[in-house]
């Protein structure tokens, strides 16, 4: 359990790292409010290189966690539906311990994209830990999971698939 806790949480860090310049630039070309298009060089443009890495804290620390969550309880899962080591298992049982491992990362990933987003869509003075102290604020540990439901059933079948 220990391996697939650190392997689980390393992989979500290094993933965070790697791919949230490319999600910050996804998310403000969706969010764009111009009447054009805007296109990646416009949205980068005379901003800092350290802009690249807004809202990357929470990521970072909640996707190591969610990959941890996601590997322990898909292990988990396997051995509980009879899956034998040596032998591999059927599409069903893979399925199914992907889809409750996705159920189990649930309870970090929405707080963690609610976070995330609203951190890449703010203004420049604000920081992951602020967003996340005006979400506790305003609503709660209710606040936090706002859009949860969505995201507990995006997560069981993708992680299924």
């Amino acid at each position: 359990m220990s391996a697939d806790f650190w392997a689980g949480y390393i992989s979500g860090a290094a993933g965070i790292v790697v791919g949230n310049p490319l999600d910050l630039l996804k998310v403000r070309l969706q969010a764009g409010t111009s009447a054009s298009s805007p296109s990646p060089a416009t949205t980068v443009y005379g901003r800092s290189a350290s802009s690249l890495v807004k809202g990357v804290t929470a990521p970072i620390l909640g996707y190591g966690a969610l990959n941890a969550l996601l590997f322990v309880s898909y292990n988990r899962t396997l051995s509980l539906l009879g899956r034998v080591s040596a032998e591999p298992s059927n599409a069903w049982n893979i399925w199914s311990a992907g889809a409750v491992g996705g159920l189990a990362t649930w309870v970090v990933s929405a707080p963690t994209e609610l976070i995330k987003c609203r951190t890449q869509l703010s203004g420049d003075a604000q920081n992951s830990f602020s967003v996340a102290k005006e979400v506790w604020k305003t609503g709660g540990i209710k606040g936090l999971y706002h859009g949860g439901g969505v995201t507990s059933l995006r997560d069981a079948v993708g992680y299924g698939f």
